[in-house]
């Protein structure tokens, strides 16, 4: 039966129904994030008013739709690689607590503890439980990623006078490291930057400095292609 399920037909049917689960998860995600941004602006309004609630609406329903068909697209792939089992479905649930942590991160310029700490510790758990990634390279990923940002924090406050991100983006870097390991890391943070760079240079037209963008997007981007190509992403470079 197993054998069915992993060839022609049946394999194909395996993943029409994890990019149907794809879709449906990145549809509900999306609409939650708006969701729980709203309510996180109007508690951090109705607190120190740093962060203004007024303004932010639901994703627009293209974009919704585009980010269900690429988690379809991601899911499809996860489907042939790990089938419907314990592999796709963990990391199903990390692409699209990736998704509402960018749509947060885009809206508010916040990446909230209560979503990327359960990213984090459901990573060391997916390895511990036998996962794509071991249990000492999510655990290094993990030491690495948050650290690597700590220092270039630091640097950059030291020769700029100001922050160059906020805490949350160590915390998502870690929770990625978890996710796909020390090996696999340095190539999520370059896409990041990449996309990142990109992203401004479309948007001001120039590279200066004056502007500052959310980056937890892109690294969300950045982790989701490497969760998506697998164990030994770096294979690909």
């Amino acid at each position: 039966m197993l054998s069915v399920l992993t060839t022609g037909w049946g394999l194909v049917v395996v993943c029409a129904a994890g990019a149907l689960a794809g879709i449906s998860g990145a549809w509900w995600s999306a609409g939650f994030a708006c969701r729980y941004a709203l309510r996180l602006a109007v508690e951090l309004q109705a607190g120190d008013g740093a962060h203004p609630g007024c303004g932010l609406s639901p994703l627009a329903p293209w974009l919704r739709c585009g980010a269900s068909m690429v988690m379809g697209g991601l899911a499809w792939i996860l489907a042939h690689r790990y089938g419907l089992g314990f592999g796709f479905w963990s990391t199903l649930i990390a692409l699209n607590m990736l998704l509402i942590l960018a749509v947060v991160d885009a809206q508010l310029a916040l990446l909230p503890d209560a979503l990327t700490a359960p990213l984090l510790w459901l990573g060391l758990a997916a390895a511990w439980m036998g996962g794509p990634v071991s249990l000492h390279q999510s655990l290094a990923g993990a030491v690495a990623g948050y650290g690597f940002l700590w220092v270039l924090f630091w640097l950059f406050a030291l020769f700029r006078g100001r922050a160059g991100m906020g805490y949350g983006d160590f915390k998502l870097l870690a929770a990625l490291g978890a996710w796909v390991g020390i090996f696999s890391l340095p190539y999520v943070l370059l896409a990041a930057c990449l996309a990142g760079i990109g992203a401004a240079f479309l948007r001001q037209k120039n590279f200066r400095l004056g502007s500052s963008y959310p980056f937890g997007p892109f690294l969300a981007a950045g982790g989701a292609t490497a969760l998506a190509l697998g164990p030994g992403v770096q294979s690909y470079f």
